[in-house]
């Protein structure tokens, strides 16, 4: 995951709620539980509650998280 936001470590954080987005910020997935986090170079790799395998999010390659509004710090 590429983040758009300054601070990625305080919106990636363990228990926080994403949802995965289109273009025209359409939820396609979620929310997802974030369970696991690490900074890898410019990315982050990210678990998600209930997900065991990569193959189950590879459909939403090219597409966006994002936190509902009240959870939006950054």
């Amino acid at each position: 995951m590429f983040p758009l936001v300054e601070n990625p470590g305080a919106v990636f954080v363990p228990k926080a709620k994403l949802y995965v987005v289109d273009e025209r910020r359409q939820v396609i997935a979620g929310p997802l539980v974030v369970t696991r986090r690490r900074a890898y170079q410019r990315e982050w790799l990210l678990g998600f509650q209930g997900i065991t395998a990569r193959a189950a999010v590879e459909g939403w390659r090219d597409h966006y998280v994002a936190v509902e509004e009240a959870d939006a710090h950054d």
